[in-house]
């Protein structure tokens, strides 16, 4: 059985909605990290682009191969997102990241800026 590293940076990441759908399949949780591209906010999930000069926040996660098959499901790959390798900007770690072309992702709705996911839909939300 194989195991994989993944980049998760919207609502894979801890404490947010679909995090369910990889903790069966978590066989690692090796913390926060930083890759270069943009975010776009699609509403209730964001788009990545690799294509774009920015920073996005995540968490690097090791998968099964039963994980990365449900991660491939709950994240539409390859129709709507590609899968591809990146690099932390500053931690020695690669693995699997979900993105899709800079012009597809842009459609989606604006910019997330900061690039940090969590923090912007808690910004979105408001105080509680």
């Amino acid at each position: 059985m194989g195991h994989h590293t993944v980049f998760v940076y919207g609502t894979l990441r801890r404490g947010e909605p679909n995090r369910i759908v990889m903790e069966p399949h978590l066989v690692r949780d090796l913390g926060r990290g930083r890759i270069r591209g943009v975010l776009y906010d699609w509403g209730a999930y964001p788009a990545a682009t690799l294509d774009e000069d920015g920073v996005i926040a995540g968490e690097w996660v090791v998968v099964t191969d039963e994980g990365l098959l449900a991660l491939d499901e709950l994240e539409d790959y390859p129709e709507l997102y590609t899968r591809t390798v990146v690099s932390d900007l500053v931690r020695d770690l690669r693995g699997w990241v979900y993105c899709m072309p800079a012009e597809r992702a842009r459609r989606g709705g604006p910019r997330v800026s900061g690039g940090d996911w969590v923090a912007h839909v808690a910004k979105r939300r408001g105080p509680r």
